[in-house]
């Protein structure tokens, strides 16, 4: 398996906007670990589906898109998604 598999690396990065500054989500991997350790509004729908997405493609069982598309729409509820 290739490493672009193993991440989960996204075609297109996902810029957020955190208290900590302007951030890149470059893979699947990334997404997950932001959306457990660094989300910055609690427990909603959005956030758990992403989480969930990103399982499945870390998992194996769905391609990168799925997980970027899910964080998306997680990033924008939560209002940190850069243009």
């Amino acid at each position: 398996m290739n490493d672009t598999l193993d991440n989960g690396t996204f075609e297109n990065p996902v810029t957020v906007k955190l208290s900590s500054g302007e951030v890149q989500v470059k893979s699947t991997r990334e997404a997950a670990e932001m959306l457990l350790y660094d989300w910055p509004i609690g427990e909603t729908g959005k956030r758990l589906q992403a989480r969930m997405a990103c399982m499945k493609v870390l998992g194996g069982g769905s391609p990168p898109d799925v997980a970027r598309t899910a964080f998306l729409g997680a990033a924008k509820e939560a209002q940190i998604l850069q243009a």
